[in-house]
């Protein structure tokens, strides 16, 4: 499996580096910025629609934590009425 993903990785690089060495030295500037415009355009847009998304939106929303209603002679109140006991 290694191999194959090396091999690969090979053919890859081989090709992309035939493809850049094909653009003319005066124009690779160009098509660089172009491709960083082009990158910067895409990522902008699906960064806009997700966040017009509504299960997104309904993400951010914050909710409250609402306080329990619990009565006096609770667990919680036995512990502390412990704890308070202890520390005197």
């Amino acid at each position: 499996m290694k191999h194959k993903i090396s091999m690969f990785r090979r053919m890859l690089d081989d090709t992309l580096r035939k493809t850049c060495e094909k653009i003319p030295q005066n124009k690779r500037k160009v098509v660089v910025l172009g491709l960083c415009f082009l990158f910067v355009a895409v990522f902008s847009f699906m960064l806009w629609d997700s966040f017009l998304n509504q299960g997104v939106q309904k993400m951010l929303e914050i909710e409250h934590i609402k306080p329990l209603d619990l009565p006096k002679d609770s667990l919680i109140h036995k512990l502390k009425d412990v704890f308070h006991e202890q520390k005197q």
